[in-house]
């Protein structure tokens, strides 16, 4: 059974004084549990926009999208939110951590929507992952006291205490040295196995690419199974 199924997608966008710009053409992906896959592209060929759309963040134009099975064009917002918040984690180049607050609340945070003993327990679970990402002693740093490879991890374990069935890691390496984007790309394989996950990598980088199972290049809108490099 799939996870989360793409046909024919596409995304138009308007354009002021111009022809409407087409990002996506005719995408088709298949996303089954435990899949670890890898998009390349060019900067501009439309990999956010598709991410956006893998989470759920936007809607297609056209074509059908399925989360288990589900089309999601005939989820309400609020469902579609419910099921975004529950079911897809989030991990960005950026590491969008709440300035101010320390890597313990950063984590937290995701756990204030969750309901009964989850919610209740918020701080222990976030402390949990915290140490599994191996940062169980940097509880109260805030991100200015982190290194980069740090903050990842932070953001990382805000992307899964929740226990995500899809993770969408857009340039998770980009704004990391080499060494230290290889140890981040263990972790999320790691975690996304223990869970059952599957594991979705947006980047730029071939050798990140290679790691995954199964390896699609997306040129000007268009993807399709490759294993050619890219460059930035």
């Amino acid at each position: 059974m799939s996870l989360l199924r793409l046909e024919g997608v596409t995304k138009t966008v308007p354009i002021p004084d111009a022809e409407p710009l087409t990002i996506l053409h005719g995408v088709d992906l298949d996303v089954a549990p435990h899949d670890r896959i890898s998009v390349v592209g060019r900067s501009g060929s439309g990999k956010s926009t598709l991410l956006n759309i893998l989470g759920l963040l936007d809607s297609p134009t056209s074509g059908e999208l399925w989360f288990d099975d589900v089309p999601a064009a005939r989820l309400s917002s609020r469902r579609r939110d419910r099921l975004r918040g529950a079911s897809v984690g989030f991990v960005f180049q950026q590491f969008n951590l709440l300035q101010g607050r320390t890597a313990l609340e950063n984590v937290t945070t995701p756990l204030l929507y969750a309901s009964g003993r989850t919610f209740w327990r918020r701080r222990a679970i976030a402390a949990e992952m915290l140490d599994r990402v191996g940062l169980g002693h940097r509880l109260d740093a805030r991100p200015e006291l982190l290194s980069g490879g740090e903050q990842q991890r932070v953001a990382i374990a805000r992307a899964l205490v929740r226990g995500p069935r899809l993770i969408l890691a857009d340039e998770p390496t980009g704004a990391l040295d080499v060494e230290t984007g290889a140890t981040v790309i263990d972790l999320l394989d790691e975690v996304a196995t223990d869970n059952g996950a599957a594991l979705i990598v947006i980047t730029h980088d071939p050798a990140v690419a290679a790691r995954a199972d199964l390896r699609y290049r997306l040129d000007a809108g268009r993807l399709r199974p490759s294993d050619v490099e890219v460059t930035a």
